[in-house]
């Protein structure tokens, strides 16, 4: 009954969802090509031994990519995502080794399609994603689910309590959940998941090996920037009136912004010119070096511009509404790191840092000139913050490898 009264409400949506989409496909065509997925609908050719791995967008294919390459040494695999960035990056990643596609909508009999189409033999949900037609199919179907890497952030615990009497008996058809603290683990016990069935693992993000250099970095050493990274609307002004007023004392310095969504680029070229700075629109690491602030219209250029930053700020934390973005990205690429006060979807991976003086946390969006200014200035500082923070990467190491073992052992059970 649950089921049915969750799919009822989501025939409802269906078409102000294919709105959306249509709507965002103005920003990135990429929305809209192969719509016939998100119904269920495709021309890919079912593999042998397939197991389903849905990685909801980038940095969810990114932040996978460890466990996915160990799962194909024994298994095929087919990877869902729901956006263009997420579908670019694991094409890129994996070529033909992996079928790549678009999910399909949460719609019970677009899910039959899928699994009648690729056949399945079991389906890992990287980090938070419950879907009830998705698992109940497979559930039905007595094939394995595993939340992969799993954490509920606070802001999601919330919205899965308030949602439990419509899909609450969705979390008892979950065979495994392999979380990342002992908050996440106790979070998952809340919404109705069988402890027995919860093993902490850690983050498999750290296991990351660090910047792609298929798109070279061509600027030289010398080349002085700070990198605003993944940011939101709202963010950019502040960041650029705090570089506008660090440009007085360090007049070699450069500003690279990289917004969260690449189709921004163009409002933020606007707010640049309004402030009458030099600024430039570039879509790959090779650009005139005199101009004074460079906005990437592109995604997966991130770790190789934290690697040559002096500093970086990691966007979304800034305003409330956002909770923050991944940070164990620059701590790899060893670039020293500035967040905002508002990091609620991240704040058990931030302790980490915090307890070993690995980055600096803004109390308000106002300190954000002095934390730059004061990690310019100070050579020392940005050095140990580096190695502070390699250290909490090099102490969280590992969990890829136990993830993978815990999915093997539940897959050869089949």
């Amino acid at each position: 009954m649950r089921l049915f009264l969750y799919n009822s409400f989501l025939f409802i949506l269906l078409p102000f969802i294919a709105i959306r989409l249509i709507f965002k496909s103005t920003q990135d065509k990429d929305y809209i090509k192969n719509f016939f997925n998100r119904l269920g609908f495709y021309k890919e050719k079912s593999r042998a031994n397939l197991i389903w791995f849905h990685a909801v967008s980038l940095g969810e294919v990114i932040g996978s990519q460890v466990i996915i390459k160990k799962i194909l040494e024994n298994n095929n695999i087919i990877i869902s995502v729901s956006t263009p960035t997420g579908l670019r990056q694991a094409k890129k990643i994996y070529g033909d080794q992996v079928l790549v596609v678009y999910a399909p909508w949460d719609f019970i009999f677009f899910i039959k399609n899928f699994i009648n189409r690729f056949k399945p033999k079991a389906l890992i949900l990287f980090e938070t994603e419950i879907w009830p037609s998705m698992i109940h199919e497979m559930w039905k179907n007595k094939l394995p689910i595993v939340l992969s890497n799993a954490r509920l952030s606070e802001p999601s615990f919330k919205k899965y309590k308030l949602v439990k009497p419509l899909i609450g008996d969705t979390f008892n058809k979950i065979s495994l959940v392999l979380a990342q603290s002992s908050e996440h683990v106790e979070r998952f016990k809340s919404i109705g998941i069988d402890l027995e069935n919860i093993v902490k693992v850690g983050s498999a993000k750290f296991d990351f090996d660090g910047a792609d250099h298929s798109d070279s970095f061509k600027v030289g050493n010398h080349y002085n920037y700070i990198l605003g990274a993944s940011t939101h609307k709202g963010e950019d002004q502040i960041i650029v009136d705090a570089y506008t007023k660090l440009k007085k004392e360090f007049q070699d310095l450069k500003l690279i912004l990289v917004p969260r969504h690449p189709e921004r680029a163009y409002s933020i070229l606007k707010i640049l010119h309004d402030n009458k700075i030099d600024s430039h629109i570039s879509s790959n690491l090779k650009f005139k070096e005199t101009i004074d602030v460079i906005v990437i219209n592109k995604t997966g250029l991130l770790n190789q511009l934290y690697e040559k930053a002096k500093v970086s700020f990691i966007g979304g934390s800034l305003l409330e509404k956002y909770g923050g973005h991944n940070i164990i990205e620059p701590a790899l690429n060893k670039s020293p790191f500035i967040v905002g006060p508002y990091m609620k979807n991240f704040d058990d991976v931030l302790n980490l840092f915090i307890e070993k003086n690995a980055c600096i946390q803004l109390k308000n969006s106002e300190k954000l000139f002095d934390a730059f200014k004061k990690l310019l200035n100070n050579n020392e500082l940005r050095s140990h913050m580096i190695d502070n923070a390699y250290d909490v990467i090099n102490e969280n190491k590992g969990s890829s490898n136990k993830q993978y073992t815990h999915i093997q052992n539940l897959i050869t059970q089949l």
